[in-house]
């Protein structure tokens, strides 16, 4: 079985977010594309992200009637930070066999190295990069590929930031997602 592995915040899920599934499934051809919303990010312990239930309440809003793909809560059911290695040992368990792509952001190359038993998540997932803006190609021996795409040019900082001002770009957002979010006055200050 082949899995897409696509984690992050999602804080809030946006369309860019949507332009990365259709591609993982248009290059990809995944049995399973996985949204994995991070619980607490390592690397993102001085900003805690908005609670779970409210991502994923969203997320699911987002991908609702996207055939082949669903929301796993493995790392937002788990406590402490949420490790992605911890996370793709769980699904090598889950599931028989499967041929496991990690996908993240081409901005995430920095860092990556420095991830929790990195060579253990190359032993376990093969890692798909995305083009972010100011950011478009694989940098030198960094392991894994570039998916094809336009570059993702919308950042959820900025479209936290605008919320809490009322001022949300509407197109940013999938459908019902910013509706939800003003009816919940999600991400208001």
């Amino acid at each position: 079985m082949r899995i897409a592995v696509f984690g992050g915040s999602f804080d809030p899920v946006h369309i860019g977010h949507l332009a990365v599934a259709d591609a993982v499934q248009k290059q990809l051809h995944p049995d399973l594309l996985l949204w994995v919303p991070a619980g607490l990010a390592p690397h993102k312990l001085e900003t805690p992200p908005t609670p779970a239930t409210q991502r994923v309440a969203l997320l699911e809003l987002a991908i609702q009637g996207r055939e082949g793909e669903a929301i796993s809560r493995l790392e937002i059911e788990r406590k402490g930070p949420s490790f992605m290695v911890d996370t793709l040992e769980a699904l090598r368990s889950q599931y028989e066999n499967p041929t496991l792509f990690l996908v993240m952001g081409g901005d995430s190359q920095a860092h990556f190295p420095t991830w929790r038993r990195f060579q253990r998540i190359l032993e376990l997932a093969e890692p798909i990069f995305f083009p972010r803006k100011d950011w478009e190609a694989i940098q030198p021996n960094m392991p894994g590929r570039m998916l094809p795409m336009e570059p993702v040019d919308i950042d959820s900082t900025e479209l936290r930031r605008q919320l809490s001002l009322g001022k949300a770009r509407t197109d940013a957002f999938p459908a019902g997602v910013l509706e939800k979010i003003q009816n919940e006055t999600l991400y208001q200050t």
